[in-house]
Order: C-alpha cells, then sequence, then structure tokens
C-alpha cells in the first residue's frame, strides 16, 4: 500500500477523458499530486511543497487548489498540534503548462482531449531538494515523533525502468485507451513516454533532440489505424536548451494552425 505524509492511501489515477470525441490524446510519465505548504508547530522547518494527496484528475491545472487543500485537511482530521497547513504555489504546474504550451499551440480545447499516463500512480523523486528528501528528513521524524503513520511512496524508477514497467503492466490499458479514445494524434510528453508510445505500437523509436526534427509528426497504428504521433518534451524540462526548441515548435504551430 502506497501512503502520502499525513495518512492518505495513493491510488491508480484514471485517465482523464473528454467531453465527447477526442480531437487529441496525451501520454505523460506518471501523475502529479496534491502538495500543500506545512509548517511545523515549533516554527522548526517549513515545507513549501509537500505531497500529500492524489491530484484530483490527471494533468490538473490546480485552479482549485485551495478548496481541495481545504477538503484533504477535513479528510485527515487536520489538528492544530500538527502546525499549519496551506495550499502549495505550485499546484497543477504541469497541466497548465501543457495547456497553455501543448494544446493552445495545436488549436485543440482540454475538454476535446484524453489526458493518461504510462503508468497511472504517483512516484517520489529522490536527491537533494526532492520530494524524496523532504519527506525522509521533515516528515517521516515528525510523524515518529507524534504517532502518525510514515509516509511509503515508491521512489521514481530509474527511465528504462519505468518503460520496461509501463510496457509490461500497462500495454494493454494503454492501447485500450488511447486506441479507443480515437483521437488522430497522440502527443507523448518525454523520452519514457515516447519509448512506451513506441513499444506497444511497434512504431520505429524516437529519440528526441533539439534540432530541427524536434515535434515533427510521425506515423503509428493503432487498433489498425494511423495516428498522427508528435513526440514532446516533458513539461518538467525546463533546460534552457530544451525550453527554447519548444517555443519555437509552439510558435511554428500557431503560425501553421
Amino acid at each position: 500500500m502506497s501512503r502520502f505524509p499525513f495518512g492518505r492511501v495513493a491510488s491508480r489515477r484514471p485517465p482523464r477523458e473528454p467531453d465527447g470525441l477526442a480531437e487529441l490524446a496525451v501520454l505523460g510519465v506518471y501523475p502529479s499530486a496534491l502538495h500543500v505548504r506545512w509548517a511545523l508547530p515549533d516554527g522548526s522547518a517549513t515545507v513549501g511543497a509537500l505531497a500529500v494527496d492524489d491530484e484530483p484528475t490527471v494533468f490538473w491545472d490546480g485552479a482549485d487548489a485551495a478548496e481541495r487543500s481545504q477538503i484533504w485537511k477535513d479528510a485527515v482530521g487536520w489538528r492544530d498540534a500538527w502546525g499549519t497547513v496551506g495550499a502549495a504555489g505550485g499546484n497543477g504546474g504541469s497541466g497548465r503548462h501543457v495547456v497553455a504550451h501543448v494544446l493552445d499551440p495545436l488549436g485543440v480545447a482540454p475538454a476535446a482531449t484524453l489526458f493518461t499516463d504510462c503508468l497511472p500512480t504517483y512516484f517520489v523523486k529522490g536527491g537533494a531538494g526532492s520530494q524524496g528528501e523532504r519527506i525522509r528528513t521533515v516528515y517521516q521524524p515528525f510523524a515518529e515523533r507524534t504517532g502518525l503513520a510514515p509516509a511509503q511512496l515508491p521512489p521514481r524508477p530509474p527511465p528504462r525502468e519505468l518503460v520496461r514497467r509501463a510496457v509490461v503492466e500497462e500495454r494493454s490499458t494503454l492501447l485500450a485507451q488511447l486506441g479507443g479514445s480515437q483521437a488522430p494524434r497522440i502527443v507523448t510528453l518525454g523520452q519514457e513516454a515516447a519509448d512506451v508510445l513506441a513499444a506497444i505500437t511497434g512504431a520505429e523509436r524516437c529519440v528526441l533532440t533539439t534540432g530541427g526534427e524536434y515535434g515533427r509528426p510521425r506515423g503509428v497504428v493503432l487498433r489498425g489505424s494511423r495516428r498522427e504521433w508528435i513526440p514532446l518534451t516533458h513539461p518538467g524540462n525546463r533546460t534552457p536548451a530544451w525550453v527554447a526548441r519548444h517555443a519555437v515548435w509552439a510558435a511554428d504551430q500557431r503560425v501553421s494552425g
């Protein structure tokens, strides 16, 4: 069982379905989470963004983060003895980025888009300043002192393992979601998502680069029909060279559209 800080159980996140026929399908890597800003009661530490629950929907835009944070507080029975807590500022960042920098340039509304992920559960990254470090160094000791349940969230798999797991564990589900949507275009976000789509469909692997081939559509076959595949970088990739290259791609889509 995967458990967030303060006790909420992590679950498989279902795809976010379009309102009607899908004009586009977006394949990400794995879901994000609801994050809160938490200050310990003794003032010894403040965590600016602590993952505490599943995000309401995949590729959530965070617009109702304050309301969702209050719902979460009520659900866990928040106590003053745990400190003070409120919505973190970065909730929904990936969802907003995809709408502004992928859907808008392609001229597609979120309501006409199927959103899903290679693996449907939340993972924590490790390393300095990461979510995993915040949980390990701040929440876990606090939980031990106060009798709270420890957080038990799986670490983010290395890229090759993530791809392998998605292909082995989620192949039929992803094919049903992407193929069943009948979306004529599929966007993959990041190298891992691109590798998963290629593996489950038998398409040629696409290696993402910042060169002139970036974002160029290619073909992929799903349920016997040919779809357009647009391989793009992941929203979390904020390396200047990638940001600049994606901006050029987005501008080209707006002109051609």
